[in-house]
């Protein structure tokens, strides 16, 4: 069995999802494209969705996507990590 990211899906919109990273054998970061091929696989197409994750030290940041594959990250400005944690505050 091959390695994995393991996450918690904390919210999902037409916008956008945020996951929030497990701390597994795997982070989100270095299991990116294996994590958007599961929530694809999950969800559906994520169309125009955006991707955030919280990493294990508490922090957000965007995988970038493109036609479903992983183009790049990103971080979150001071605002996206205020209303994150807020929206994911049960999900601590």
């Amino acid at each position: 069995m091959r390695l994995q990211a393991i996450y918690k899906i904390a919210l999902v919109s037409d916008t956008l999802v945020v996951i929030i990273d497990q701390d597994g054998p795997r982070s989100i970061t270095n299991d990116a494209q294996g994590v958007i091929d599961r929530l694809t696989a999950e969800l559906g197409d994520l169309g125009r969705r955006r991707v955030y994750y919280r990493d294990t030290m508490g922090r957000f940041d965007e995988i970038r996507v493109e036609g479903g594959r992983v183009t790049g990250f990103a971080p979150c400005s001071e605002h996206q990590q205020e209303a994150f944690t807020e929206w994911c505050i049960e999900e601590a």
